[in-house]
């Protein structure tokens, strides 16, 4: 659920104005990715713990952006222990049969004031769908880093189908909220 945020922000990261675009590796222990969603017309939050990618940026040209992330599900934490046991379970994601998700950005718009809008592909369960989201970049020093949203339906993978999904009503729109923190590769 969070991958789709998570990598719409890798997209953003950035170079200086003027220079080469930069490959940024996401700093996974300083950034985050959570998960919005609803549980019986209650809003829960969850967090994505383990995560990875790359992303090119070059802010004069933001339509040569580009961004790959992999999201360990494994790692997908709802909240609560028995509602985390059971979205890994075949009904929801299946972790087992598809222990990853990939995110592959498309393009960048730029929206102005360092606001960019993302568009890519989630892969999820060996389903892959168009999710798009706004973002914010802030470079600092050799780091850069985004903040955003995005969100998807979560039917359109077919997670939250079965025998599981009859005794909760989950909300269809899955919302991702990431705080990304980049460094430039190889440092």
């Amino acid at each position: 659920m969070r991958s789709a945020a998570i990598l719409l922000g890798l997209a953003a990261l950035s170079a200086p104005a003027g220079a080469e675009p930069l490959r940024w590796e996401i700093d996974a222990e300083a950034s985050r990715i959570g998960i919005v969603y609803l549980i019986n017309g209650e809003q829960r939050r969850g967090e994505i713990g383990r995560f990875s990618g790359a992303a090119r940026f070059d802010p004069d040209d933001a339509s040569s952006a580009r961004l790959t992330l992999e999201i360990d599900m494994d790692s997908v934490d709802v909240g609560e222990p028995f509602g985390t046991f059971i979205v890994k379970t075949s009904d929801w994601f299946d972790v087992a049969a598809h222990p990853t998700a990939h995110y592959e950005l498309d393009r960048m718009e730029p929206l102005g004031d360092g606001r960019y809008r993302a568009e890519g592909r989630l892969t999820m369960r060996g389903v892959e769908h168009s999710v798009s989201g706004d973002l914010s970049v802030n470079l600092a020093g050799e780091a850069a880093g985004a903040q955003g949203a995005a969100s998807f339906p979560r039917s359109l993978y077919g997670i939250g189908v079965g025998f599981t999904a009859l005794f909760v009503e989950v909300g269809d729109d899955v919302g991702v909220e990431f705080d990304l923190v980049a460094t430039p590769e190889g440092e």
